[in-house]
Formats: C-alpha cells, sequence, structure tokens
C-alpha cells in the first residue's frame, strides 16, 4: 500500500508541475506572440520549448532568487537541459515580474569556472556544488540571482502589465491594489 501511496504522489507532483509548466509557457507566448511552440520531441530531446526563427530558447519555473537550480545530468543520468540545443533560457521570475534570459552557452561557461560540480554535497551545501537527489542519477547544482546577472547576456524581459478586456477590446492597466 505505501509504494501505491507514494506513486499516487509522485503523479501529482509531476500534474501539478505540468499545468504550472504550461502557465508559464502561455506567460511567455503573450510577451512572444510570435514564438512557436516546439514540438513534443524537441522539448525533450532537444530542451527548446520555443522556436523564434532558429534559435530555441527552454523556459525553466519554479525560480526563486536564492535558489536558481541549474541540471547536469537528468533523473536517468543523460545530458541535462544546460547542455540541450537552445541559444537561450528563461527563467521565470514571479518576483521581479519577469522572464531572466541568459545565453545557455555563457551559462555553461559560468557553471565550468564557478560551480564545483563535481563535489556532491548535501542539498542544504550545494549553492555552486553539485547535488544528488535520493535515488535518482541526476546532478544539479544551485546557484542565485546575483550569479544570472553577472553573466554580460542577462536580460530582464518584464511581464505584460496591461490586458485586453475579453467584451470591449479596450487595453487596461494592471495596478495593485
Amino acid at each position: 500500500m505505501e509504494r501505491d501511496q507514494v506513486a499516487t504522489g509522485i503523479r501529482k507532483r509531476q500534474q501539478s508541475s505540468y499545468r504550472a509548466g504550461s502557465f508559464i509557457e502561455l506567460r511567455y507566448q503573450k510577451i512572444f506572440p510570435d514564438a512557436v511552440k516546439s514540438s513534443p520531441k524537441d522539448d525533450v530531446q532537444m530542451h527548446v520549448d520555443f522556436w523564434h526563427g532558429d534559435d530555441g530558447v527552454d523556459i525553466k519555473g519554479n525560480i526563486m532568487a536564492d535558489a536558481i537550480w541549474v541540471e547536469f545530468k537528468n533523473v536517468q543520468g543523460n545530458l541535462g537541459w544546460v547542455f540541450g540545443k537552445a541559444k537561450w533560457i528563461a527563467f521565470d521570475m514571479p518576483e521581479l515580474g519577469a522572464f531572466l534570459r541568459v545565453l545557455r552557452q555563457e551559462l555553461v561557461d559560468w557553471c565550468k569556472e564557478n560551480v564545483e560540480y563535481q563535489t556532491i554535497v548535501l542539498k542544504k551545501d550545494c549553492y555552486r556544488k553539485g547535488y544528488r537527489r535520493k535515488d535518482r542519477q541526476d546532478l544539479i547544482t544551485k546557484i542565485c540571482l546575483e550569479d544570472l546577472q553577472s553573466l554580460k547576456s542577462y536580460e530582464e524581459i518584464k511581464y505584460a502589465m496591461h490586458y485586453n478586456h475579453p467584451d470591449t477590446g479596450e487595453t487596461i492597466a494592471i495596478e495593485s491594489k
């Protein structure tokens, strides 16, 4: 019975993650309506969520300023998303109301110079060091917003602060109350 409960918990987490990812991709498409959604094959094999012409972008969600996760190896032990084919990585950062976009290769180069990914440590100690989750073959590290901001290609792409009313078509500014 316990194994079934664990499997159910994993499926629920995956479904929740999928819904969150779909929402983040929808937000990205509102900013870039000309971006073309990648095929499921490109998404899985190339780590590309959208195409801007020949340039791919991989969208990353659930990002917090003090915990930006970079994947060197995935849960099966294969190359992680940082070694994918996307030209750009766009991190969704709701606290800033923006996507943070960097060149993927520049992030790889920065990690090679600044992350001790050969050193495997506990999760609480994995800032700029390697970490493996229990019973998985992944290799990830945690970096922070300041690290991303140090990259030359770093760019904040603000979310739309307006919407078009569905009935009147009028453009309405979004203001916090």
